[in-house]
Order: structure tokens, then C-alpha cells, then sequence
């Protein structure tokens, strides 16, 4: 089934016999060990791609053995099996590097799901090679702008996932152009003439009833069939609703023929949502998702002449006026400042200048306060 091998590390050899078997049934490439020295020796010795290990084991526990692969072969994806409760040791493990956890007692198929994550991410990052032979930066990707090396390695994942089926999980902060990429992820494949349905996820409260909110789901999946479901701040998912949307996942999933692509986002930190139990993990495990990250504008300041541009094009063609200019002086303000809005905000502070009456250029005057004192107070720190 796939060229990838796995090692699974546990001291109690009854789940690696039952790993071992499910894995090869699965058509996997596993090889299974009862100790962390041995699964080192391993990984020195053979090409590893994937390892599962116990945290607690004698010797050489699982965080050791994470650490020690992270230092010798870091392309190595590791997943910490914490037992029931264990919740310290799974974030601990999150900051040392781990790919996941998975929390025991587990479900033989969440495994599956993990490494069928993780080929499939690894798919998409083989393809990013075939993508940079056009050897030219694009400072625009359909209604996305910026000539930054990180959207330069937005736009090339986006080509890729667009053009195959998985599900897309994207992270970025507020601001940054998550339902944009969303839409441009739709409108490049070939769902682009069926329906795309965003699903504000923080504005789903508790107070619904749960039979009317199955049937306002269900009556979602019908209606985006064939098509893309976006879910967005998905982390801030009502609890109590959160079992009924992801069985109506699952339905959907079960359809023979079915065609609709899941797309999710959340602008906090996937290490954190997971571990605060904020995005419980089989809801996570059932996206099985290609998770990319959209970088915020504070680490895109080559784009912000590019989006300044952009921005006052479309708002003087929204109120039929003649284009305007930024002066020198009030670019260094502009570039000097840290945007935690992101593009949102960079907007509409463009769209204030022009509803200022701006004729000509804007000004430092023209920038709300808060911008212009940030400049001057880092030019004096």
C-alpha cells in the first residue's frame, strides 16, 4: 500500500502484537520493538519514517527517545502514546517536537489515520519541487498578493491541495486571508461549480436544540454535496455540537461517489487547540487534513507596498475616484508597524485615509494615532 515504514515502541509486547498485525493487514511496512535503546539502535541503522512510542517505558522513556531521534534523524515524524489522563506529558512532548499523540487506549484505526496523514503531507511537499521549476516569483495567486518567500510557499501548497482531494486544515492568525484561500482552494478545483459553504463556527451557540441543529447539519452536507464546506474558528466549536456536525462528517465520508472537501480553519495554534482540549482529537484525526500555515504580515513586510497598492486600487474604483499615492514618509510608518490585524487591518487603514478625503498622498496624518505613536516609540527604544 505505501513505501513508508513504520516503528511502533512499547514495552507491553500483547499491543505490539496486536499493532504489528492490524498494520500488516493495513499493508504497511511495520517493524515493532519492546524498548527505546532498541528503537534507537533501529533508527541508526535503517530508513525509519514514521515511530509510535509509549511515553512511559523502563530505561529510556518515550521523551528521551523523541529527543534522541529529533538530534540524529530529524525528518523522522514521532508520535507519543501518553496513557489515559496524561495530558502534561502530551504537551510537554508537542514542544519537543512531536508530530501527535495519541492517548491510550486507542482505536486501531486512529493509527491509520495518522500515517495516512502524514504521507499524505509528505505527498504534497514532494510535489512543491515540480511547482518552483517555473523559476519565477508570482507577486499575485488568483486574489491572493505578496511576493514574500512565505506566500511564495503558500501559493505553491495551494496549487498542489487544489488540484488533489484531501481535506485542508488551515491555521493563521486573525486577518490573515483564511476564507480567501479557502474560496481559492474551491474555485481551482474541480468542485468550482458546485456550492461553497462557509459555516461560522463561533457563532454556533449551545442554546440550539440538538434535533434542530442535526437537521440544520444535515440539511448543510446536502446542500454542499460535491462541493466545499469551510468551517471556520472550527476550535470554537460549541461542545455539545461538536458530536453532531462530525457524525454528519462521517455520514458524508461513508457516501459512495461523494466529492464534498472539507476545509477548516482556526487562527489558534494547532499544539495549543489540541491540547487544551479546545479541538478534541477525533474530530481532528477525521479531518486526516494537509495542515498549512498562513504566515501573519509581520513576517511578510516585503509585501506591504504590494498590498498598499492593492488596497487603495480597489477602494478608489469602489467610490469611482481618481487613484492616490503614500508619501516616503508615511511607508516608514506603515512598514515599521507590527499589524496584529493583519491584511484586515492594513485595509482599513487605507479605507480611513480615503474616507478622510485624502487627494492626493497619504500622510503620516492620516494613519490612526495608535500607528503613528508605535513608530515613534520604536524609533526611540
Amino acid at each position: 500500500m505505501t513505501d513508508c515504514r513504520i516503528l511502533f515502541v512499547d514495552d507491553d509486547k500483547d499491543i505490539l502484537m496486536m499493532v504489528e498485525q492490524y498494520l500488516q493487514m493495513q499493508g504497511y511496512d511495520i517493524t515493532t520493538v519492546d524498548s527505546g535503546m532498541k528503537a534507537l539502535d533501529l533508527v541508526k541503522d535503517q530508513d525509519i519514517d514514521i515511530i509510535f512510542t509509549d511515553y512511559k517505558m523502563p530505561e529510556f522513556n518515550g521523551l528521551e527517545l523523541l529527543a534522541a531521534v529529533k538530534q540524529y534523524k530529524p525528518s523522522i515524524e514521532v508520535i507519543i502514546v501518553t496513557g489515559y489522563g496524561s495530558m502534561e506529558s502530551a504537551i510537554q512532548a508537542m514542544k519537543f517536537g512531536s508530530y501527535d499523540y495519541l492517548q491510550k487506549p486507542f482505536k486501531l484505526d486512529h493509527l491509520k489515520l495518522i500515517i495516512d496523514r502524514i504521507t499524505g503531507e509528505r505527498k504534497v511537499k514532494d510535489k512543491k519541487a515540480l511547482v518552483r521549476k517555473r523559476g519565477q516569483q508570482r507577486h499575485r495567486f488568483h486574489g491572493l498578493i505578496g511576493i514574500s518567500p512565505p506566500m511564495q510557499q503558500v501559493y505553491e501548497l495551494l496549487e498542489t491541495v487544489s488540484q488533489q482531494n484531501p481535506m485542508v486544515l488551515i491555521q493563521g492568525e486573525s486577518g490573515t486571508g483564511k476564507e480567501l484561500v479557502a474560496r481559492t482552494i474551491h474555485s481551482m478545483s474541480e468542485r468550482r461549480e458546485n456550492a461553497f459553504v462557509p459555516v461560522n463556527c463561533s457563532g454556533i451557540t449551545d442554546g440550539v436544540p440538538e434535533e434542530e441543529m442535526v437537521s440544520h447539519v444535515r440539511a448543510l452536507m446536502q446542500k454542499v454535496h460535491g462541493g466545499s464546506i469551510y468551517l471556520d474558528e472550527i476550535a470554537d466549536l460549541a461542545p455539545a455540537l461538536r458530536l453532531s456536525i462530525l457524525q454528519a462528517l462521517k455520514d458524508e465520508q461513508k457516501k459512495e461517489g461523494t466529492t464534498t472537501r472539507v476545509i477548516a480553519a482556526t487562527s489558534k495554534e494547532l499544539g495549543e487547540v489540541i491540547a487544551s482540549g479546545a479541538l478534541k482529537k477525533n474530530f481532528f484525526d477525521l479531518l486526516n487534513a494537509v495542515v498549512f500555515r498562513l504566515p501573519p504580515l509581520r513576517e511578510r513586510l516585503e509585501d506591504i507596498c504590494l498590498l498598499i497598492n492593492h488596497f487603495i486600487h480597489m477602494a478608489c474604483a469602489k467610490h469611482n475616484r481618481r487613484t492616490i499615492g503614500v508619501s516616503p514618509e508615511a511607508l516608514d510608518i506603515l512598514m515599521d508597524y507590527h499589524w496584529p490585524g493583519n491584511l484586515i487591518q492594513l485595509q482599513n487603514v487605507i479605507d480611513r485615509a480615503l474616507a478622510l478625503g485624502v487627494e492626493e498622498s497619504i500622510q503620516p496624518a492620516d494613519l490612526p494615532a495608535e500607528i503613528q505613536t508605535f513608530s515613534t516609540i520604536s524609533k526611540m527604544s
